[in-house]
C-alpha cells in the first residue's frame, strides 16, 4: 500500500512537464479528437482499423497535483459518466462480427483472484471477450501492487493493444500507466480509477459516493423501528485508502446529513477509526469504540473489514448495534438472510454489468471508436428484504450460491 507521503502528494517520479488540464477540457477534447479518429477509421480499410486507435488523445498530462485534486477530478467527472447501457458502450452484432474478423489480442490485470467479486468480474469479462477476441491474457497480481507493473509490462511485450486493469494502490499503479502511455497501449480500469493522476482510456465503475450515501437511510429506518431515535456512529476507514474507500467515506458522511435521515433518526458521527485490511484491526477498533461510545448503535465498515466489526459486536452481545457494510458476499448475505444482524445493509456491487461493460469498451476502442472517460454501472442497496433479488440483479441472473 502507498506510504503516507504518496497519499498526500503526487510522486515526483510521475510528474509530467506538460500543463495540467481541467476535467471539462479533458472531456471536450476527448470528444473532438475521438470523433476525428472515428471519421478516419471509417475511411480506412478494415485491416487497418486497429492502427486508428488513439489510446490517450489528449496526451499524458496529470489531471491533478495531489490526491485531493485527483479525488475531486474523479468525483466531478462522474457527473458526466455514460451509463453502461448507452450506445457508446454496448457492442452491436455487426461490431462483434467485425471484431471477430480482426481476431485481436486483449489482456487484463486483476488485483487478486482470491477476492470473490474480482473472480466474478473476470468471469463475465472473459465470457464477453471470448465472443470476438483471438487471444486473451489474464494476469493475477495476487494482492501485491508492485506486480501491477510486471503484469502490464508482460502484456505490452505480448503486443496486447488494450489492457484492462483493476488496481487498489492507485498511486503505485501510475508507474504501470507510464509504461502504457509510452507504448501507446489503450487501457481500461474496473471499479475505480487504477491510476490517481493519469486516467486509463476508460474507467468502468459505480458512483461509490452515491452508493454509500444511499446506505444511510435504510439504517435510519431500522433504528426507528427498533425504537432508537438518536445514535452515535463510528466509521472504520482504510489506513491506506484506495479511491473507492475515499469516495465511500465522502458519500457516507453526506448521507448522515440528509434531512430525511435526520428526521427519522438523529445520527451523529463521533469518530473515524483507520484500520488495516483483515479482521483483527477492525475487531479491536470496534471493541474499543463500543466501550468508548455506549450510545453507538451503528458501525460503518465500508470495506471487507466489516467481518471484524461484526465479530466485535457479536462478542459484546450488542443486539442493539448494527453494521453498515459494502459488498454483497457470503458473509454479508448470511447476516442479511438470518435477520440482518450485525450487518443490516450493504451495497451489492454490479459484478456482471461491470465485466460485460469492460469487454464492450475494449471492443469499441479496438474499432477506433470514442469511448467515455467513465462508464457508470449500478448495483443494488441490499437489506434483508431483497438479498436474493440483489444477487441475481448484479450477478447476471444467477441465484445465490450459498
Amino acid at each position: 500500500m502507498p506510504s503516507k507521503s504518496l497519499i498526500g502528494k503526487a510522486n515526483p517520479e510521475h510528474a509530467r512537464s506538460l500543463t495540467r488540464i481541467g476535467r471539462r477540457q479533458f472531456l471536450a477534447g476527448s470528444t473532438a479528437v475521438a470523433a476525428a479518429g472515428l471519421l478516419g477509421s471509417l475511411a480506412a480499410p478494415r485491416l487497418a482499423r486497429a492502427a486508428t486507435v488513439q489510446a490517450y488523445p489528449l496526451g499524458t498530462d496529470p489531471i491533478a497535483d495531489d490526491i485531493q485534486g485527483a479525488v475531486n477530478f474523479w468525483l466531478d467527472a462522474m457527473k458526466d459518466a455514460a451509463p453502461d447501457t448507452s450506445s457508446d458502450v454496448v457492442l452491436t452484432r455487426d461490431e462483434i462480427a467485425e471484431l471477430r474478423s480482426m481476431s485481436p489480442k486483449v489482456g487484463h490485470s486483476w488485483y487478486g483472484l482470491f477476492v470473490p467479486a474480482i473472480v466474478g468480474w473476470n468471469r463475465f469479462w472473459e465470457a464477453e471477450v471470448d465472443k470476438w477476441a483471438g487471444e486473451k491474457t489474464v494476469y493475477d497480481v495476487q494482492g501485491k501492487p508492485d506486480r501491477d507493473i510486471a503484469g502490464v509490462q508482460l502484456m505490452i511485450q505480448q503486443g496486447v493493444p488494450v489492457i484492462g486493469t483493476l488496481a487498489v494502490d492507485w498511486v503505485v499503479f501510475s508507474q504501470a500507466m507510464r509504461q502504457m502511455h509510452d507504448g501507446g497501449v489503450a487501457s481500461t480500469s474496473v471499479v475505480a480509477p487504477s491510476s490517481a493522476y493519469f486516467p486509463t482510456t476508460s474507467t468502468i465503475m459505480p458512483d461509490q459516493a452515491e452508493n454509500a450515501r444511499d446506505l444511510v437511510l435504510p439504517m435510519a429506518k431500522k433504528l426507528r423501528d427498533e425504537g432508537i431515535t438518536e445514535t452515535d456512529v463510528v466509521l472504520l476507514t482504510a489506513k491506506s485508502p484506495a479511491f473507492f474507500d475515499i469516495a465511500r467515506t465522502i458519500g457516507f458522511k453526506q448521507g448522515l446529513e440528509l434531512p430525511e435521515v435526520q428526521d427519522i433518526c438523529k445520527m451523529t458521527l463521533v469518530e473515524e477509526k483507520p484500520v488495516a485490511p483483515g479482521v483483527e484491526d477492525a475487531q479491536a477498533a470496534t471493541t474499543a469504540a463500543l466501550q468508548q461510545y455506549p450510545n453507538a448503535h451503528v458501525v460503518a465498515a465500508l470495506g471487507h473489514w466489516y467481518a471484524g466489526a461484526s465479530a466485535a459486536i457479536r462478542d459484546a452481545g450488542r443486539e442493539d448495534t448494527w453494521v453498515i457494510a459494502f459488498d454483497l458476499d457470503e458473509g454479508t448475505a448470511a447476516d442479511l438472510l438470518t435477520g440482518g444482524w450485525p450487518v443490516h445493509v450493504t451495497y451489492s456491487l454490479p459484478i456482471s454489468q461491470s465485466g460485460i461493460a469492460d469487454a464492450n469498451v475494449m471492443g469499441k476502442i479496438l474499432l477506433g471508436q470514442r469511448v467515455p472517460l467513465i462508464v457508470k454501472t449500478v448495483g443494488t442497496v441490499t437489506t434483508p428484504d431483497n438479498v436474493e433479488a440483489a444477487w441475481q440483479n448484479d450477478w447476471g441472473g444467477e441465484a445465490l450460491p450459498f
